[in-house]
């Protein structure tokens, strides 16, 4: 079958935002080749037992991030919704420039999953699904990327998951808000959390969700449910919130109701023009335990007021 690979080239900073706009015009999925990533992965020799001199020589400073499309698409609707995120963005978007070729699925495949690796972050470590982990020192989550946000590549998941592991999950009943892929639901199952509900409004996301649960093993342990948030009247020990500024302070209040007293909290999604307005708007009901900042991001540990 053939595809409209649609790509447009960006900055790092503005990769997730562009990918967003190729899934809001229907992208069965989306790949980001970030110069920068790649080359920390060389830099860092992180599991790269070799790297093709070509590649290296390659990289530059953007991000090319591709969509998928049936072949009648209307390239038209993408440029529309480029348009209209120059109009709103906050930094720098780079040339924003489109290219459009046609491309067969099995190549499509094979192309994304030349560009992911397994990410360390701290204890755990985030593999991709056709690949296996085999070192006991880590905690492997295994994850299909494309099929929704969220693979511990972008900033806001990867420090996501390193305030989690200081939430002290063992035993606690969770609540994964904005789930996307389902990466920090598995991930909190991951770190001994008791029970997890992971909540999203995007069939997609709810789809990758249930799929990333079973390929851990940990769908047991994993609600999945629609909305934004629809679990009723549950409090939950824990809430992990990785969505955007405006949500998460639309959803201040009912995160709250939903936590317990003495719950901690991790929010992340926050570009660093927006971190003030939203730490002010959660520190009128929680205690700011650790702020930390990666880029143009920032996610915040917060613990419940009694």
């Amino acid at each position: 079958m053939e595809y409209l690979q649609i790509t447009v080239s960006t900055t790092s900073e503005a990769s997730e935002l562009v990918a967003m706009v190729l899934y809001e015009q229907g992208s069965e999925g989306v790949s980001i080749r970030d110069d920068a990533d790649i080359r920390e992965l060389i830099e860092k020799k992180l599991n790269w037992d070799y790297v093709d001199e070509s590649l290296v020589n390659s990289l530059g400073k953007k991000a090319l991030v591709s969509g998928f499309f049936g072949v009648d698409f209307d390239i038209n609707a993408v440029y529309n919704g480029l348009e209209e995120l120059k109009e709103n963005a906050v930094f720098a978007l780079g040339s924003l420039e489109v290219s459009v070729s046609r491309i067969d699925s099995a190549d499509w495949e094979n192309e994304w999953r030349k560009y992911y690796a397994p990410i360390l972050l701290d204890r755990v470590v985030i593999v991709p699904a056709w690949q296996k982990w085999t070192d006991e020192n880590f905690i492997p989550v295994y994850i299909e990327p494309g099929m929704a946000f969220g693979t511990g590549n972008h900033e806001t998941t990867s420090m996501s998951i390193r305030l989690m592991q200081k939430m002290g999950l063992s035993g606690q009943k969770v609540l994964d808000m904005g789930c996307g892929s389902g990466i920090l639901g598995v991930t909190a199952v991951k770190l001994g959390a008791k029970s997890v509900v992971l909540s999203d409004i995007d069939p997609l996301a709810l789809e990758a969700s249930e799929y990333n649960a079973r390929l851990n093993g940990v769908e047991n342990s994993c609600t999945i449910t629609g909305g934004d948030l629809n679990v009723g009247e549950d409090v939950f020990d824990a809430v992990i919130a990785n969505i955007t500024a405006d949500v998460l302070m639309r959803l201040n209040e009912l995160l709250v109701s939903r936590l317990k007293t003495d719950g901690y909290a991790v929010i992340s999604g926050i570009i660093n023009a927006r971190a003030e307005e939203v730490e002010k708007c959660y520190c009128k009901n929680f205690d700011l335990v650790e702020k930390i900042q990666n880029g143009e991001w920032q996610a915040m540990l917060l613990k419940k007021k009694v």
